[in-house]
């Protein structure tokens, strides 16, 4: 099983539910966090970034329909993740906890994460 935490809007580029990730740097860029709460987010994505690897095909234009997903065995990470969940909720953001058995196409995993494109859906004419 794999978890993933997304906002109840759909990211511009990846047409799936946007990451907290996402929400979290948004919220920061523009200027609605306080002092303390960007601290508080940039020493947790420190952590994250120490701990998790980034993966490389994030970074190709041609994966921009790709989502990340945390293994259940990335529980650090994932407790990590519910602090920026909370924050997010405190400022009126909803967030949903998703699973699924299948990310779609695996362009990238590790011991704590899979990246992967989701399937497309087929039209029903």
């Amino acid at each position: 099983m794999l978890i993933r935490f997304c906002m109840l809007f759909r990211d511009s580029f990846s047409h799936s539910r946007q990451g907290v990730f996402h929400a979290a740097f948004n919220l920061r860029d523009n200027g609605q966090l306080e002092g303390y709460e960007e601290e508080w987010l940039e020493r947790e994505m420190s952590w994250l970034r120490m701990h998790l690897p980034a993966p490389e095909c994030l970074r190709d234009p041609r994966n921009e329909r790709a989502i990340c997903w945390f293994k259940p065995d990335a529980k650090r990470a994932i407790e990590k993740v519910r602090g920026l969940v909370a924050l997010l909720e405190a400022k009126g953001l909803p967030v949903e906890t998703i699973t699924t058995h299948d990310a779609g196409t695996v362009l990238y995993e590790d011991k704590w994460q899979v990246v992967a494109k989701p399937r497309r859906k087929r039209r029903s004419y």
